[in-house]
């Protein structure tokens, strides 16, 4: 009776700990995010206005709260190793957003390719060496459990790692070539696959090296932060609806000045609830079983890459109906989302949940 009394009083205390986080990381989420919204609003009024590279300053707010509450709260998973890592992303978000607010730095491009060509150097720079720095750390046994409590390590299971990745990526390549199929839209520069291979291909290795810190700054604030608190707090479904909901909610004020599906501010932002909640699904899914946030990095960047070279030789579309980055591509998703929590749910009930 007294161990369990004990026990209860343990989880009633991690659970007080954990709103306690949840609530700061929402609410420094919330003031960087509004803060955001209103430099891009009354600095540049619509999204077409708005310098290419600028528009990934939004992605770098999740991580950036993430390591505002670990320092706040000195969360344990604040090791060495990751405090290094991390180091690096606060001395790139500080970099890129001088570059931003002002100017670059270092003016030139580095690759002269779609996005990528609009990066500043310096910034480029910076994000290379950092994931030289991951590679190196995670090479390194000693090195590599110092990253592992925060996720940033390449995790376990790496056949399904590398086996999942590409599925995903089979799969959404498939829905952007569908909106070509049925007539959804014409791409930019004429429809071209052998020339989308090679501009996917290329786009997709150089932002691993280049970008990444824009999608780790979304990856690491959602699946690892805010994931690991909403999880035990009220369980895995629920809890990836959740982060769903407030994922796209994240995303209000952009698609209200325009971006992804201009003119329709309302239904674009119900499509981006919808989307995020199944992506949430899937990126979060796949967490769980690698135990690394790096997966969740690359799909995102797999999803967005897709989009940047399908608009240019296979279609485009900024109708909320049609396939590509429209609802018709994220039932089919839905259906593949479902699919993951039906045939793995040993994945989803080994979730450690704070029963009160």
């Amino acid at each position: 009776m007294e161990n369990s009394t004990h026990a209860s009083k343990n989880t009633s205390k991690l659970r007080s700990k954990l709103k306690k986080e949840l609530i700061v990381f929402l609410s420094i989420l919330t003031l960087l995010t509004v803060i955001h919204f209103l430099w891009f609003y009354l600095n540049y009024s619509t999204w077409n206005n708005v310098p290419v590279y600028t528009t990934l300053v939004h992605m770098l707010i999740p991580a950036s709260a993430a390591i505002i509450c670990m320092i706040i709260f000195r969360d344990h998973a604040l090791t060495r190793e990751t405090k290094f890592f991390l180091g690096i992303f606060i001395v790139y978000t500080i970099v890129f957003l001088i570059e931003s607010f002002y100017r670059p730095l270092v003016p030139q491009t580095l690759i002269n390719l779609p996005v990528i060509k609009e990066i500043p150097l310096l910034s480029s720079l910076i994000a290379i060496f950092g994931f030289i720095c991951l590679i190196i750390m995670n090479l390194k046994k000693k090195w590599r459990e110092g990253l592992e409590l925060s996720k940033l390590w390449f995790g376990v299971n790496k056949k399904f790692f590398i086996g999942f990745t590409v599925l995903f990526a089979i799969i959404i390549i498939v829905l952007f070539y569908l909106n070509y199929i049925f007539g959804f839209g014409d791409p930019l520069m004429g429809y071209d696959p052998v020339n989308f291979f090679i501009l996917y291909l290329t786009l997709l290795g150089l932002s691993f090296f280049i970008i990444w810190p824009q999608y780790f700054g979304e990856e690491f604030g959602w699946r690892y932060y805010l994931q690991d608190r909403l999880f035990p707090l009220f369980g895995p479904y629920m809890g990836v609806v959740i982060l769903g909901v407030i994922w796209g909610i994240w995303h209000a004020g952009n698609i209200v000045m325009g971006m992804n599906w201009p003119g329709q501010p309302l239904f674009g932002n119900l499509n981006m609830i919808f989307i995020t909640i199944i992506l949430a699904v899937i990126y979060g899914y796949a967490v769980l079983v690698t135990r690394s946030v790096w997966i969740a990095v690359a799909l995102h960047l797999i999803t967005d890459t897709t989009e940047v070279a399908a608009m240019v030789y296979l279609s485009q579309s900024e109708s909320i109906f049609a396939f590509g980055s429209g609802i018709y591509s994220f039932v089919i998703l839905g259906i593949f989302a479902l699919l993951i929590i039906l045939l793995d749910q040993k994945v989803w009930k080994g979730v450690k949940v704070l029963k009160t």
